[in-house]
């Protein structure tokens, strides 16, 4: 069935590329951070092409995410120093393309060590990957766009063939970039003789993404507020994080987290591209 021949078909495709699309590329980008992050701080999968194929997902939807800020000042502020648009956009093309080739060249010459001393930058690295780390579970709480979205919308092939799909994608790229980064400190940490603790790594992981969805999702203030926005950061979260609707949303969040990674891990973990890495 063509998309003409669905009944509010083309409309809706319209409206799911410019309403949804900017905020779905951004945030997928965002997920795929800490996973790209997990890649050189603890483990790489055995398969390049997973490892090759998330580095250029992570530049392409970033030229399409950045996009969400064409209104904001990020944009504003390049624009006053560049002819056009299209030159704002030719330059994050340009530094996509630059950042997947330097992935893919770093990963080609590194070999992950279990003996690799742990240096400054490591643990920089490390402090980076946490901080971001909540923006990949994040995308579960945008299954509300997906409600909105039905609710907008009369055709029922439309919601099928073209929302459905979409949102399963995005949040299935979210949860399983979390879940790979977790594995792969899981990796790390069995082959650095810290298995005792890893369990309470996870849940202790769990956990802070748990209050950085509530931060972000309630409060509204991303990653990179800790730079941005220090001081209003600092006064404005203690009293936030204090009462009982955000202690109940954290810890609901948290359960959820913890269950749907059980369920997820085993996928994962005994894959073929860790299979023979645990055994």
């Amino acid at each position: 069935m063509l998309l003409s021949q669905i009944p509010g078909g083309t409309a809706t495709l319209t409206q799911v590329m410019s309403d949804d699309i900017g905020r779905i590329a951004w945030n997928t980008f965002l997920a795929l951070v800490p996973l790209t992050l997990s890649f050189f701080l603890f483990n790489k999968p055995r398969s390049r092409l997973f490892c090759w194929s998330t580095y250029i997902l992570l530049g392409l939807s970033f030229i399409v995410g950045i996009k969400k800020y064409n209104n904001g000042d990020f944009l504003e502020a390049i624009k006053r120093v560049t002819i056009s648009l299209w030159g704002v956009r030719l330059i994050f093309i340009a530094i996509s393309i630059i950042l997947i080739a330097i992935l893919i060249v770093i990963d080609r010459r590194s070999q992950l060590q279990t003996d690799r001393a742990r240096s400054f930058f490591w643990w920089i690295g490390v402090l980076l990957f946490i901080a971001i780390l909540p923006n990949a579970p994040y995308i579960l709480t945008d299954i509300i766009h997906f409600y909105d979205a039905v609710r907008a919308i009369s055709s029922v092939w439309t919601i099928t063939l073209i929302i459905v799909p979409i949102y399963i994608l995005f949040i299935g790229i979210g949860w399983f970039a979390y879940v790979f980064s977790l594995v792969n400190i899981r990796q790390y940490m069995t082959k650095n003789q810290l298995g005792d603790y890893i369990t309470i790594t996870e849940f202790s992981l769990h956990l802070l993404c748990a209050i950085g969805i509530y931060i972000g999702r309630f409060i509204r203030f991303n990653s990179w507020s800790l730079v941005t926005e220090p001081k209003q950061f600092l006064q404005v979260l203690p009293g936030e994080l204090i009462g009982k609707f955000p202690l109940v949303v954290i810890l609901l969040t948290f359960l959820i987290i913890t269950v749907l990674y059980a369920i997820s891990k085993p996928l994962i973990q005994n894959s073929s591209m860790y299979i023979d890495q645990y055994n």
